[in-house]
């Protein structure tokens, strides 16, 4: 494609600068940033050059097309993508329209990014400025593969031939002198609506223009046959049909070999599509303006420099600055906090990598959370952003209500407001705990009807007392049996209640439903057991007036035949060491020592199961006790006994009840006893005593630690006797407190139970009746 030469200015006839031997047309064109916006606005690739054959623009269509970068783009053009078969032809006509700096069409295959060819229709055409110098080229890429493909199933050279002249709309014409006889081509005459063949006078050629134009055109064809002086205008005209056309004009003179003027001849190109849609995108520039300035986003132009070339209205609403104060400044001079934040490294990379940003931003001054869209543009970059903070706000309430809905135990379904069948309106959500209970999964409920959930003893009259109140759009409450999905019957407590808009229209059903499957059953369970209450309060009486008698004889057994002979086992082995200690081996002396360690072990179970058989025998001496006193004074032991424990204890002051305070020392001598053990292992220890108001109006005791605490898996065996969660190993203990709290806890007609996450604490909380329990 080697292309030598020069042109000649039309106007001066002086010479321009050769052509050179250029490349076929590339990538990135005209300076301004509304030529892009149109062009990316097309359907067609459009692209532009420079003179030397340089690419200078492609746009956004190019580059979904190919799939090639920008920067490859404009490095290597596009005539890589063409079909082997097609690239000759395509050099060929491209090097020629170069040479005479005319207007080029060809059709050729251009790979497509995912590899397959498509036909397309290549124009391209000469931009010259006032002096008649080629400035550039302009052309478009479109595609007409499916036109190919129909051309192909009749006659297509001929037909596409055919098409190819109508569509460049060029048609010659010579003037003979000094006869001034007037030539024109059939396609000529074809852009005049008249039949080919027409031979019109110059008078009557002329006649064509406007009248307001007929002078100029007289004098540029006087000039041409006077002096030689080529010429070249665009000018409107008035077909023989009436029809308005616009046209480019072009004439030169040939000179004979004496070089006397002895021909003028020339071209017309119908140009009217071009003027139209030079109108269209005048008029799309416009309505651009007008609709950057009346989206609800904000938008703004910043050039590479990062100054500011637009602003919209709802920018300047949103950001509370005026564009007149804005434009022409830098954006980081203008928002000085955006210096260092995720806005500015995301507006930096996207003009330096030219590829798209979306995220969100929070902008302090304003308290404002913004999502923004950036777009790379020749000049800089296009800004879109909106103001998402209520939206951000919503969406987290939203997420805190789909969590809460979801971790509910209850179960929730909501329905379209109005039925469509029989069997109730549609089901458009259900929560988890649907899915726990029923067995059906979301997918299996949405779009169904609550009849999914029916069965044989589905009470059919509830279920009209339910549709009557949804008819009245009132909410209403009701118990039902419903089946879950292996064919169980549960019992359902459900409140139903409609939803409303804000326009106070009813759009949805709620649901809210309780498993008291268990509940109805011991409801039953307690109607056919009234019957026999009275002879089951008496056997449980009698049994146990026995365990109590019981009891104290274990009590009285353990006191004076387990005592005796581990005092002795003790005081011998005590003896052996003090009179034979020199001979006894070290692994005996180690016996000698596990022997004791046992004793005392075997003791403290001992008192341990004497102290439970007190509580539950001693009779409580009712008053009031001052519970904080009583853990102050526990607490201060356990420092006195232990002076180097980093250990912090709060105890709220003013706690009271009305009890035995020997019995609830003993509560409290057990829980700050195991709190102040199982932190024994933590740098600081931190327990809490206090208390809080139950759900019931009671009050609701504690004692918090931060220690090693238990899997609340076997919280069911924490007060059994004898039960340890821990090994002897780890924390010691006989496994008898806890049991002992229990029993003190219930002999005052409270509760205790425990809350805890291993190696996160524990919690013990109790409850303390108004009537403590007198002695049976």
């Amino acid at each position: 494609m080697s292309i030598a030469g020069s042109e000649t200015d039309p106007l001066s006839g002086t010479a321009c600068k050769p052509a050179g031997d250029p490349p076929l047309p590339g990538a990135c064109g005209p300076g301004d940033a509304a030529f892009h916006l149109l062009a990316d606005a097309l359907p067609q690739i459009v692209w532009t050059m420079r003179p030397d054959g340089r690419p200078s623009y492609f746009n956004q269509r190019w580059l979904d097309y190919s799939g090639a970068s920008l920067q490859d783009s404009l490095a290597h053009g596009w005539d890589r993508f063409i079909h082997p078969e097609d690239r000759p032809q395509v050099v060929a006509q491209w090097t020629r329209a170069h040479d005479a700096s005319e207007a080029c069409e060809v059709e050729c295959r251009l790979r497509r990014a995912d590899g397959l060819y498509r036909w397309m229709l290549v124009r391209a055409v000469p931009q010259r400025d006032a002096a008649g110098c080629p400035v550039g080229w302009v052309g478009t890429l479109t595609d007409i593969d499916e036109l190919r493909q129909r051309a192909e199933l009749l006659e297509k050279n001929l037909y596409m031939g055919r098409i190819a002249g109508k569509v460049a709309r060029l048609g010659g014409w010579t003037i003979d002198l000094p006869e001034r006889t007037l030539t024109w081509s059939d396609e000529n005459c074809l852009i005049h609506d008249v039949a080919p063949g027409y031979t019109p006078t110059l008078d009557e050629g002329i006649g064509y223009f406007y009248p307001e134009h007929r002078p100029l055109v007289v004098r540029h064809v006087q000039d041409c046959a006077d002096h030689g002086i080529p010429y070249e205008f665009v000018l409107p005209k008035r077909t023989a049909k009436g029809r308005r056309i616009w046209v480019r004009s072009i004439g030169e003179a040939l000179r004979d070999a004496s070089g006397k003027i002895v021909r003028l001849q020339g071209a017309f190109q119908d140009i009217s599509e071009q003027k139209d849609a030079e109108e269209r995108a005048l008029a799309l520039e416009a309505q651009l303006t007008a609709t950057l300035e009346s989206i609800t986003d904000g938008f703004c132009l910043i050039d590479r420099d990062w100054k500011f070339t637009f602003f919209n209205g709802q920018a300047e609403r949103m950001l509370q600055r005026r564009r007149q104060d804005v434009l022409g400044k830098t954006l980081w001079q203008e928002f000085p906090e955006s210096l260092g934040t995720r806005m500015e490294r995301e507006c930096r990379l996207a003009l330096q990598a030219q590829r798209t940003a979306r995220f969100e931003a929070f902008y302090a001054p304003l308290n404002l959370c913004i999502h923004f869209h950036v777009y790379p543009t020749e000049n800089g970059l296009a800004v879109y952003f909106q103001d998402i903070t209520q939206r951000r706000a919503e969406q987290a309430q939203l997420r805190l209500l789909q969590t809460a809905v979801s971790r509910l135990n209850d179960i929730v379904i909501i329905t379209e407001a109005v039925a469509l069948e029989e069997g109730g309106p549609r089901i458009v959500f259900v929560n988890d705990a649907f899915e726990r209970q029923t067995g059906y999964s979301r997918a299996e409920a949405l779009g169904q009807t609550s009849r999914l959930l029916w069965g044989p003893n589905t009470q059919r009259a509830e279920l009209d007392r339910i549709r009557d109140a949804m008819a009245r759009w009132e909410p209403v409450r009701a118990e039902i049996v419903i089946y879950t999905k292996d064919g169980r019957a549960r019992w359902l407590e459900t409140d139903i209640a409609p939803i409303a808009d804000k326009s106070g229209k009813f759009t949805h059903w709620v649901a809210v439903e309780r498993d008291i499957t268990e509940r109805r059953q011991q409801q039953q369970e307690i109607l056919s057991l009234n019957t026999e209450l009275e002879a089951r309060v008496l056997q449980r009486t009698l049994e146990l007036e026995m365990a109590n008698r019981e009891l104290e004889s274990f009590a009285y057994s353990v006191s004076h035949d387990l005592r005796s002979p581990l005092s002795t086992i003790h005081a011998f082995s005590q003896l052996v060491v003090k009179i034979d200690g020199e001979q006894v081996s070290g692994k005996g002396k180690h016996y000698l020592e596990r022997i004791g360690v046992g004793v005392k072990h075997m003791g403290d179970l001992i008192e341990g199961l004497l102290t439970l058989a007190h509580v539950s025998r001693k009779q409580i001496n009712s008053e009031p006790v001052d519970l904080s006193e009583i853990a102050r004074r526990i607490a201060h032991d356990h420092h006195e006994r232990e002076p180097g424990r980093q250990a912090e204890l709060q105890i709220e002051g003013g706690l009271s009840a009305l009890g035995d305070a020997r019995l609830l020392s003993v509560v409290y001598q057990n829980l700050l006893g195991n709190a102040w053990k199982f932190t024994s292992r933590t740098p600081l220890a931190r327990i809490q005593v206090g208390a809080e108001p139950g759900q019931d109006g009671s009050t609701v005791f504690f004692v918090r630690d931060n220690g090693a605490g238990f899997d609340m898996a076997f919280a069911a065996k924490l007060f059994g006797t004898f039960e340890r969660l821990h090994s002897p190993e780890e924390f010691s203990g006989t496994g008898i407190g806890l049991a002992t709290v229990k029993r003190i806890v219930e002999r005052h007609a409270g509760r205790v139970w425990a809350e805890s996450t291993p190696n996160e604490g524990a919690a013990f909380f109790f409850t303390l009746g108004r009537s403590p329990e007198p002695l049976p």
